[in-house]
């Protein structure tokens, strides 16, 4: 489980305001919210990349930073290092976490065999999000943070990324998506998280 106990984050401006919440596994999460209004914000304070204003973040009760393994997130592709491939990417993250996923039938699935071992600056946009999907894949991190992973692909990539995303809650995965747009979630999600005006209200669906 992981868990949220009375976060509030400020940046340049306020983002949360005191929240609370208990993210289980076997579910998924939408975090939706205007553009701006702090969903990437909130995922790099759960990462420890900023420091939240007061609060707690816990996996399993015990403190985020030292559980760091068990999660994944890579915020955009605008991360990626244009000198290196795709397939650096995947043996590295694949290494970093331990994973067992067979990188070679994650690349013949996201149809990326033709371009994987070439240069990410050679890469349309559409490559990269198959890419940054696979990355989590590959992780096998049982929680994952996704910020708006569906951007750039097709209507054909985006319904394989939300099946996807259902294989992998039923494998025993916890993840937490984000969008601006409440119907990319609908159908997927268990949970609704709407942030605005500093505030989460969390509605079942």
């Amino acid at each position: 489980m992981l868990a949220l106990k009375d976060v509030t984050i400020e940046t340049r401006q306020p983002i949360l305001n005191n929240f609370s919440f208990n993210f289980q596994l076997q579910k998924t999460y939408g975090l939706i919210a205007p553009n701006g209004s702090g969903k990437t914000t909130l995922f790099r304070s759960i990462m420890q990349l900023i420091p939240s204003t007061k609060g707690m973040y816990t996996i399993d009760k015990k403190p985020i930073s030292t559980q760091l393994k068990r999660v994944f997130y890579f915020e955009t592709s605008n991360w990626f290092d244009g000198n290196l491939s795709g397939w650096d990417y995947l043996l590295f993250v694949k290494s970093l976490w331990k994973s067992s996923v067979d990188v070679q039938k994650l690349v013949q699935d996201w149809q990326m065999s033709e371009y994987v071992k070439l240069p990410i600056k050679k890469y349309s946009l559409g490559m990269k999000q198959r890419l940054l999907i696979a990355l989590y894949e590959v992780s096998d991190a049982k929680y994952l943070l996704m910020d708006e992973i569906t951007n750039g692909l097709d209507e054909k990539n985006r319904e394989k990324v939300f099946s996807k995303i259902r294989q992998l809650v039923d494998s025993g995965k916890m993840i937490l998506i984000s969008s601006h747009y409440k119907e990319d979630l609908e159908t997927v999600c268990d949970y609704e998280l709407f942030l605005e005006n500093n505030t989460m209200v969390v509605k079942e669906v």
